[in-house]
């Protein structure tokens, strides 16, 4: 059970760390109409594409609830 909770402890810390460090931006550029694509071709992000997919998804899902509720 303890090496679970030190699994799921250093993947929390993952992903707080690569959206601190990358998220803001990666967002901001979504706004912007960069793709997941156009991100990776016109930055070295130092992550992996799936880590820039699902950044794009929640931010996109996370706009789509709020423009939902207006």
């Amino acid at each position: 059970m303890e090496e679970q909770s030190h699994g799921y402890f250093e993947q929390a810390l993952s992903n707080f760390t690569k959206d601190f460090a990358y998220g803001g931006a990666i967002r901001h550029l979504v706004d912007h109409g960069y793709t997941v694509d156009r991100i990776i071709k016109e930055f070295n992000y130092p992550i992996s594409r799936e880590s820039i997919e699902k950044t794009v998804n929640q931010y996109l899902a996370e706009k789509e609830r709020k423009s939902s509720k207006k």
